[in-house]
């Protein structure tokens, strides 16, 4: 019977895939290949579906590699290789579909789905268990739906021309062909409410329960990710209130300077609230793992801009995260190559387990100092900056500068580069995109008038449903 279950599963799934994810293969090892009934009337079947939905933030088109590092290439952190593998080549010239992409991810959703819909009924399961599991699903389908409303829809205050198209919104598994119905997109604040109201739900349940950082969701990321959404939305109090809460909840603080050089080789990260975990027999491997597309000894398909490296200063210990290649790898890379690479993944280079740092604690600092600055309290933003700074070797500064938003955007910049954070905060803010020198031509992205700042939709799902509405331009 289970056969049976598993067979009848990998044919629906497979269906739904034609039409809903083509840019993104659902990847399922034999264990976790769990049919509908026996997940749904069983506590070890949905923590089979619990844990593949953590395992569907991995893939490459998602934190795996393409939502860390193509944003960077998108914007002006990143340039191409001139002696890479062919690959993230469109990305730095800003070409025609070279987005981050990523519409695949709602196979990973319906498994959260699936979770959400049945983890309170099934038998075998504590009420501990039920509470937990609940919560941590919700944050992932928060950070699933906002990942990809991010991506291919437009900030709510930042809406161009009237297009306000979010993305579908699906919050009930698709258990039956007959039930894989066509849907257009929801609106941007349509969606943005969904995943205020998952988080908030999450937030509750996690409160409840002791977490588990930074590899499973908890109380910490929770806070974390609601003030990462408000700080989208613009609403300014509440990003400080829940980036407040985030920091008075959690486990870890900002590193200091000693110890950046070595924060990313460190398992977990220490600053990590929300860290996906690779082992080996989960590893992207050598073509697509991040270590690859970064370190010299592998592909090595993107650089550091020169740009981003001048924001640097002689005394910030960032510069130890983008060392010269030829002192590091001299059997890879000949002396008279002076190319600098990001050294954020290096230190699984060799078995490509990747571990992942989705939400750092520096990263809310710096949210609690946009939000200040922009609400006006220019003294609470400015020793939210300096948290940054004074751990990173700089100098606190006395004042908050004329250009105080630019100056956090600049430190966030820094701290979060290579992380998932530059393109989308360029875009949030409505500012134009100027492209590195070495991307030649390239023009200037002009905030409302390029159609790039939003990815394109995989042509093959506008084409099986006439009721998804591509983005303007493509």
């Amino acid at each position: 019977m289970m056969k049976s279950n598993i067979l009848k599963i990998t044919l629906i799934t497979a269906a739904l895939l034609a039409f809903m994810a083509c840019d993104d293969m659902l990847q399922v090892e034999p264990q976790q290949s769990v049919g509908s009934e026996v997940a749904t009337q069983s506590g070890t079947g949905i923590l089979a579906v619990y844990h593949r939905g953590y395992r569907a933030q991995m893939f490459q088109n998602y934190w795996g590699q393409r939502m860390a590092i193509a944003g960077d290439a998108l914007a002006d952190n990143a340039v191409s290789n001139p002696d890479n593998s062919g690959r993230y080549t469109g990305e730095p010239i800003n070409s025609l579909g070279s987005g981050v992409g990523g519409w695949g991810r709602y196979s990973g959703i319906n498994d959260l789905n699936t979770v959400l819909k049945y983890v309170g009924d099934v038998d075998g399961l504590t009420d501990n268990q039920r509470v937990r599991i609940e919560g941590e699903t919700l944050f992932l389908r928060a950070l699933a739906y906002h990942d990809l409303v991010k991506v291919y829809g437009y900030e709510p205050n930042k809406i161009v021309d009237g297009w306000d198209r979010g993305v579908i919104l699906r919050t009930e598994p698709t258990e039956t062909i007959d039930a894989a119905d066509l849907r257009s997109r929801a609106s941007v604040v349509e969606v943005y409410n969904q995943i205020e109201e998952d988080l908030l739900r999450s937030i509750s349940n996690l409160s409840q329960v002791d977490g588990n950082a930074p590899h499973f969701a908890n109380l910490a990321a929770a806070h974390a990710l609601l003030s990462r959404v408000y700080l989208y939305w613009e609403r300014w109090d509440d990003a400080i209130d829940q980036a407040t809460l985030a920091i008075e909840a959690s486990p870890v603080g900002v590193a200091p300077p000693d110890a950046v050089a070595g924060m990313y080789s460190a398992e977990p990260n220490p600053e990590s609230l929300f860290e996906l975990k690779f082992t080996s027999s989960e590893s992207l491997g050598v073509n697509v793992a991040l270590s690859s597309a970064l370190t010299p000894i592998s592909w090595w398909d993107l650089l550091p801009s020169d740009e981003l490296l001048a924001t640097f200063s002689e005394d910030d210990v960032r510069n130890e995260l983008y060392p010269l290649a030829s002192e590091n790898y001299p059997d890879d890379v000949p002396e008279t190559n002076t190319n600098r690479y990001v050294a954020k993944y290096e230190a699984t280079v060799a078995t490509h387990t990747d571990n992942v740092p989705v939400i750092r604690i520096s990263e809310v600092y710096l949210t609690r100092a946009e939000a200040y600055a922009e609400s006006g309290d220019d003294a609470s933003a400015l020793a939210d900056l300096n948290e940054i700074r004074t751990n990173r070797g700089l100098a606190a500064l006395d004042s908050a500068p004329a250009d105080f938003i630019e100056e956090i955007l600049l430190e966030r910049r820094r701290e979060l580069a290579f992380e998932g954070h530059r393109w989308q905060d360029l875009k949030r803010k409505g500012w134009d995109v100027v492209k590195p020198a070495a991307t030649g031509p390239a023009p200037t992205l002009v905030f409302g008038e390029n159609i790039q700042f939003l990815s394109q939709i995989p042509n093959a799902q506008v084409t099986l449903n006439p009721n998804l509405e591509q983005n303007p331009g493509y």
